[in-house]
This record gives structure tokens, sequence and C-alpha cells, in this order.
């Protein structure tokens, strides 16, 4: 049986995601607004975060990100300095092509969104950290099993039934598979929303396996061969940089 998340905690770090560079200050009413929950307990988890130190309120009624929270960061960076390096490397690919970049690790559920770099571009696709994406309909996802030897597909499916193929569909997958592995990149044309596009490739460590998957992702209508083979070209030299680095 699974066990049991603390809602209180999710809800809490759903608060902290509502602070942008855009929109350096929260309030209840926006918590309450874009998280669906009533103002007073909106301003109960905000006085909480407070008195933890992770926000500070500088006017009455407002609250921005607070000491605790920066020195996590800081610490972040000096226990694992490849999360900068792969936050500066998405960046610079998103800058290039103009489309938003996110890395991913494989996760119990699936593959999760470990960072984002969003396009600069008034209509562009985002994703939040920590978001899983499913594996049979998503670049990532596909890329994640192409890279899986056929026992380590078999128990990914064993442990989520819910998500294997028939048996038709399994020697389909098996088809489809075999060429990413030998392209050495996969694509989604609109498999898991029907407007995305989406390009990825896999960071290799120095034991062969997959460390992460990096990919270009935004409107399906803007991912045509060119955009593709650019985006492929930029990820795969990251790719190549990121490993030897890790």
């Amino acid at each position: 049986m699974a066990t049991p998340l603390n809602s209180s905690v999710l809800k809490a770090l759903d608060i902290l995601d509502l602070v942008t560079p855009e929109r350096r200050e929260i309030t209840a009413a926006v918590v309450a607004s874009e998280l669906g929950m009533n103002t007073a307990t909106a301003h109960r988890f905000l006085l909480t975060l407070e008195a933890a130190g992770v926000l500070v309120s500088g006017q009455r009624g407002r609250f921005t990100l607070g000491p605790r929270l920066e020195r996590l960061g800081r610490m972040a960076e000096a226990v694992n300095p490849m999360a900068a390096r792969v936050q500066a490397a998405i960046e610079g690919i998103s800058q290039q092509v103009n489309e938003s970049v996110m890395a991913c690790r494989l996760g119990r559920e699936g593959p999760t969104c470990m960072a984002v770099a969003t396009a600069d571009r008034p209509i562009s696709v985002n994703i939040k950290v920590g978001t899983v994406l499913p594996m049979l309909p998503t670049a990532q996802g596909r890329l994640w099993l192409a890279m899986m030897d056929e026992a380590g597909r078999r128990a990914w499916f064993r442990a989520h039934p819910d998500q294997a193929p028939d048996a038709a569909g399994t020697a389909r997958l098996e088809q489809d598979l075999s060429c990413i592995r030998a392209a050495g990149f996969a694509v989604n044309a609109g498999d898991n929303e029907p407007d995305i596009g989406a390009v990825a490739v896999p960071v290799m460590g120095g034991d062969g396996r997959v460390q992460m998957t990096l990919s270009v992702f935004g409107m399906l209508s803007r991912f045509d061969d060119a955009l593709i083979a650019r985006a492929r070209a930029l990820l795969q030299d990251a790719a190549e940089r990121l490993g030897e680095a890790g």
C-alpha cells in the first residue's frame, strides 16, 4: 500500500511556486485565488511559512521569499553543482531556439521535471518543476524506455500496469524504441497534448547509463523539421558537455 503524502507540505510548496521574477510578492488573496483555498487558510499558510523563515513580510499582507529559503538555495548549489550547470545549459538553448527547455530525471512514477527554462515569447509552453510526465506518449518517457534493457522495461510495466500496452502494442512499442535507440533522440508530435511538440535527447553518464533527459518543447505548429534539427543539435551538444561534467 502506498504511503500517504502530507498534503500540507505539498500546498506549502505550491505557495512558494507562486513567487516568480515577474511577481516577487504574494498575498493571501493571490494564494486563495490560484490554489483554490479560502482566504483564512491561505493567510494561515503564509504566516506559518513566515514563522519558518521561508517567507518574509516587508509590507503588511505581502510576502516574498525569506532568508531560510535563500540559505537552502545556496546549500543546494554547493551540494549539487550539476543543478546550476543544467539550468545554465537549458537557458542557453532556450534563448537560441526561443522555445521552452526542460531537464528530467526518472522518478518512481515517470520522467520528472527537475529544471525548466521558459521561452521569452508572448505565447509559450511552461511546466512546473516536479511535474511527472507519462512514459508512453512523451518524448522523454519513450527515451527512458528505449535506454532501458528489456528486463528493465518489463519491470517498469509490472510496477505500472495501468501504463502497460497490450501484446500488439508492445510489439509496436519495441519497434519504436529500437528506432529511438538508433537515432539517439525521440520526438513527440502532439502524442501527449494535441498542440504540444517536443524533441528529447539523453544525457549519458560515464557508466553508460542515462543520467537525465533534455528536451525542447512548445507549440506543435512551430515544430517543423528545421526547428527539430536545430534543437536536437543544441540538445546533443549540451548533453555531451553535461555528461562529461557529471
